[in-house]
Parts: structure tokens; sequence; C-alpha cells
């Protein structure tokens, strides 16, 4: 079994390995793109040999002039990438050392964060076990409970009353003649018709029976809603022994100081939460040195662009191609040696081009999952997976499941269903259906949440915190 924080840190070691396979990959490509730049000097250098050796055909210093001039450029130009690079470089160190010691000091805090809970819950169960054996406690209990059993009772009957309405109240209101009599209030002081009126509705009534069905029709509106009426006054009276009780519970938690401790667990939260601000923030600031440093490593950088402009723009010069076409048709040796070498470079341009698309594809896959691992442990945090109590039953497969989502082998949806499922929670020693808590409506030191008062991470949240119904602790359910 590991805790929360130790599955944490496993996710957090991924995303190290991710950055050390991120490195790799940009050495790897910076090594290509200087063999790649150096491969374009060395194409330079072979047309100006070319143009010596063929001196009588063309004027060499046209030639070679741009080239000299283009090779100036783009020397200073990457002497300018390399001072910008160096800099790029001790920002990125500079940034992981900063989010390497917000991770070690979020540990630290999580630890007092744990400890804070731990000192509720025990202060929780002695005030429980001081209030359970008071009898006036016991008696104000039981009075509450039996007030929310009568309640509910009531509150069953009304609704059962008001259904039962709805299915009978259907067949009068299909009967249109007894509807007709009753809406003139027929039987009652507030019927006025006279004359032929009067008669014709006396004839109506005695044919449908009207003075039973009006009276139970009447009653049928009626018990609804006195069994409502009682309803809600046994709901109130259940409210005002609920209030009672927690008074009670209330005043136990002062007298023992829990409020005092739960304000220094809300603190060690409200630094744990400004310590996952920060490091979210310094993951973004190492994602954006990481892409700046992606470009370097794939030549995509604004020097590395406009150093292989220089040289390019000079090969695709016309006059450079007639050398190399008059080169090859004639019948000396030398300047074929240079033309093949010509040809060498440029099938050697291709292969390095080539594997550093693959790298760059690579690269891309590494990213990627990097910014899965970042979300995963947001995602980690967000669920308070790593709160006190927190723990999971195998830690062998955690570290398999982690390394399975980095090969691809799972994705981060399911790899979160697998850690829900494995993770599991320290018993308390406080009950959190104690007292007023077990009439599952939530109390100030619960909220009715099980994760601490008001959503806050950890144990904590007094108890009266559970809120998930079901009764007293003595007495039974209900």
């Amino acid at each position: 079994m590991i805790s929360g924080q130790q599955a944490l840190m496993q996710i957090v070691g991924a995303e190290h390995g991710e950055h050390n396979a991120l490195d790799g990959i940009d050495d790897k490509l910076q090594e290509l793109g200087r063999q790649l730049v150096a491969l374009q000097q060395r194409r330079a250098e072979y047309f100006r040999q070319l143009a010596r050796v063929r001196v009588d055909m063309v004027d060499e210093g046209r030639l070679t002039g741009g080239l000299d001039t283009a090779e100036h450029q783009v020397a200073s130009v990457l002497e300018q990438r390399a001072r910008a690079e160096r800099t790029l470089e001790q920002e990125l160190r500079h940034a992981r050392a900063a989010r390497e010691a917000l991770d070690q000091e979020r540990a630290s805090r999580a630890e007092r964060l744990e400890l804070a809970n731990a000192r509720i819950d025990d202060a929780e169960a002695a005030t429980q076990a001081r209030l359970d054996a008071q009898s006036t406690y016991q008696a104000r209990r039981d009075r509450a409970h039996e007030a929310e059993r009568v309640a509910m009772h009531a509150e069953e009957k009304a609704s059962e009353s008001e259904r039962e309405k709805e299915q009978k109240a259907a067949a009068y209101h299909a009967d249109s003649l007894f509807m007709y009599l009753w809406k003139r209030g027929y039987g009652t002081a507030r019927y006025n018709a006279g004359g032929l009126f009067r008669w014709l509705d006396g004839k109506v009534a005695r044919l449908v029976g009207f003075e039973d069905a009006r009276l139970n029709f009447s009653r049928l509106l009626e018990i609804p809603l006195r069994l409502r009426e009682h309803a809600d006054a046994e709901r109130e009276a259940a409210e005002a022994a609920f209030a009672e009780l927690r008074a009670l519970d209330d005043a136990a938690r002062d007298v023992d100081g829990i409020p005092t401790l739960e304000r220094e667990r809300d603190a060690h939260q409200d630094e744990l939460d400004d310590m996952d601000a920060r490091i979210a923030e310094a993951e973004t600031r190492i994602e954006d040195l990481l892409a700046a440093k992606a470009r370097y490593a794939a030549g995509e950088d604004e020097y590395s662009v406009k150093a292989i402009d220089y040289l390019a723009a000079e090969f695709e010069r016309d006059d450079l191609a007639a050398l190399k076409r008059a080169a090859l048709a004639t019948p000396f040796p030398e300047d074929d040696l240079i033309v093949d070498r010509l040809l060498d470079a440029e099938q050697e341009q291709r292969r390095l081009s080539f594997t550093t698309e693959s790298l760059k594809q690579t690269r891309d896959k590494h990213r990627q999952k990097l910014e899965e691992l970042a979300r995963l442990q947001r995602d980690f945090k967000r669920r308070r997976m790593d709160r006190s109590g927190s723990s999971f039953s195998d830690g062998a497969m955690i570290a398999m499941l982690v390394s399975n989502f980095v090969n691809g082998m799972l994705d981060r949806d399911a790899l979160m269903r697998v850690l829900e499922e494995q993770q599991r929670y320290q018993p308390r020693r406080a009950d959190p259906t104690f007292g007023s808590g077990g009439f599952g409506r939530g109390t100030p030191w619960g909220g009715g949440n099980v994760f601490g008062s008001r959503g806050r991470g950890g144990l904590g949240g007094g108890f009266g915190g559970g809120g998930g119904g079901g009764g007293f602790r003595t007495g039974g359910g209900f």
C-alpha cells in the first residue's frame, strides 16, 4: 500500500523521465543541426574548389565572392545563435530547479496538512466520546431522532395522500355534469341560482348523485392539505430538535478547540492550493522554454533559418549550377572528383534531413506525453487523491499503470478510473454521523462533505461532516 502523496510522486517521477527523454532527443537534434550547417559549409568549399579547377571557364572571383560573403554572415549568425542558446539553457535549468524546489515544498506542506487533519480527527473522537457519556446529550439526541422519524413518517403520509388525490380526482374531473355543478357551488352557500335554473340543477344533481359525490370530493381535496399541514408542523419540530442538538455539538467543539484546529487546517490547505497554483505557473514557464529549445534543436529558430537561407540562396544561383554541369561534361578527373563530393554531400543532406524529421516526430510524441502527465497531475490534485488518509492498495500496480500510461498503452481517462478503483481511505477515529451529523443535512463543521469543511482537503470536517444520511450511531437509522 502506498499513500496518495507517494502515488503523486510516481507521476512526478514519470514526468522527470519524459524531460530527460526530451533532453536526449534535443541533444541529438542539435548535433544533426550542427552537421547540417557544417555540410552546407563543405558544399560551399567544394564549389570554390570546382571554380578554381575551372578557372579557364569562369571568373572565380565572381563565383566565389558571394559564397565567401554568405559564409561570413553565417559565422556571425551562428555566433549569435550560440549565445542565445546558452541563455535559453540557463533559463531552463533555473526553471526546472525552481519547479523541483516547489515540488519539495509542496510535499512538506501536504505533510503539515495531514498532521492538522489527524489532530482534528483525534480531537473530534475525544469530543464524541465525552458527549456520548452524557445522559443529557443522549436524551437530546434521542428526542431529535424521534422527531426526525415522526417528521419523515408524516411527510410520507402527506405525499401518499397527494398521489392518491391525483389518481382519484381524475374520475370526478371526467364527469362533466358533476364538474358543472361543482364549479357553480351547488349545495354550498355560494350557490345563488334561482327559478328555472335552480329547478334544472336540482334534477341534474339527483340524476348524478351529486350530494354524496360532492362530500367525497371535498374530503379527497381536504385530507392532503391537512396532512401536509401536519407534516410541515412535524418538520418544524424536527428542525428545532436538530438545532438544539447541533448547538450542543457546536458548544462541545468550541470547548475542545476544534474550530481553531480547523482554521489551522484551512490555512494549511490554502498554502497547498497556493503552491499548486505556483507549480502550474512553473509548468507553463518550462513548457514555453521547452518549445523554444525544440525550435533550436530542430534548426527552426530565427538564427538557424537565417544561416541556412544565406547559403541556400548562393547554392541556387544559375552560374553555380552551370559550373557543375560544365564539370560533368569535361574529360578531366579533377573536377569529376569534386562533383562526386558535391553529390555525396547532397545525399548526406537528404539523410540528415530524414533523420531530423524522424526525431522531430519522436520529440512531438514525448512533448504530448509530457503535457498529458501535467494534466494527469492536475486531475490527481483536483480530485484530492493526494489528501490526508488517501492510499492505494497496490503500489506495484500503480507503478505499472503509470509506466503503461507513459508507453501509450493506457490513456488518461482509463488510468484515472483504475486509480479511483484502487484508492482507499484510512478509517477515521471520529464518527462523521455522530450527533447532529446523523441527520445527513450537513453541519457547520462538515457542510455535508466527507472531504472536510467547505470542501477543503483532508479528512477534517467534524463529526457532523458526513453528508450521506443514515441515522444516529445509537438508536438505529431512519
